[in-house]
């Protein structure tokens, strides 16, 4: 019997690509919205404020999610208009300020306090100009594909939606569109699995 991609993945229960939703995440069925947070600079400032999507949220009703200090890695949730929304403190305004964000990413994904198959609807972090200013990059994706939580990615800009499915990065749903319920759980490989094949094959831990 043939060993096909499909076939490969799930044997080694690696995550596909990320599902990646074109438009507005206010619009989600889901009821979780994970969205980034700045933790202040070593200059005392954070500009949770200052544009960006904590602004739009700040719009929509957190009014004072501007105000909040956020340390380094924190989660905040809060429910407004029927929708959880959990800002992450995953970088800081200065330079190197991301350099930690994919790792962050998936720390604070994983603490959220939703059920491991409930959908939680992201925002492509690091796509505004915080991230185009302080050189924000595609890894940070890798914290969305690596958590335990089933995540699926909006984007919101047509042209960046379309290269990240075509450069394979994301998966785009089927044009009839994709039950929410039948979402596979997103499979956290690089301990749980990684680990058992290092059990297996005596390879020496890998170092980030």
């Amino acid at each position: 019997m043939e060993m096909t991609l499909e076939k490969f993945l799930a044997q080694l229960k690696l995550q596909k690509p990320l599902i990646a939703i074109r438009g507005d995440i206010f619009d989600t069925l889901a009821d979780h919205i994970a969205f980034a947070v700045h933790w202040p600079n070593k200059k005392g400032h954070a500009n949770n404020n200052a544009g960006g999507f904590s602004s739009k949220v700040a719009e929509f009703g957190w009014t004072d999610l501007g105000d909040i200090v956020f340390k380094k890695g924190e989660v905040r949730s809060r429910k407004i208009k029927g929708k959880t929304f959990h800002a992450m403190a995953v970088h800081t305004p200065e330079e190197g300020g991301w350099d930690e964000t994919p790792q962050l990413i998936e720390n604070c994904l994983n603490i959220l306090p939703v059920s491991s198959i409930e959908v939680v609807a992201v925002v492509l972090i690091g796509g505004g100009d915080a991230g185009a200013k302080y050189n924000a990059t595609v890894r940070n994706l890798e914290g969305m594909v690596k958590t335990c939580k089933t995540v699926v990615l909006y984007v919101y800009d047509d042209p960046l939606y379309e290269l990240l499915v075509a450069t394979g990065v994301t998966a785009q749903p089927l044009p009839q569109g994709v039950s929410l319920t039948a979402l596979p759980k997103v499979v956290k490989y690089r301990d749980q699995q990684l680990g058992d094949l290092r059990k297996v094959y005596e390879l020496q831990p890998i170092v980030n």
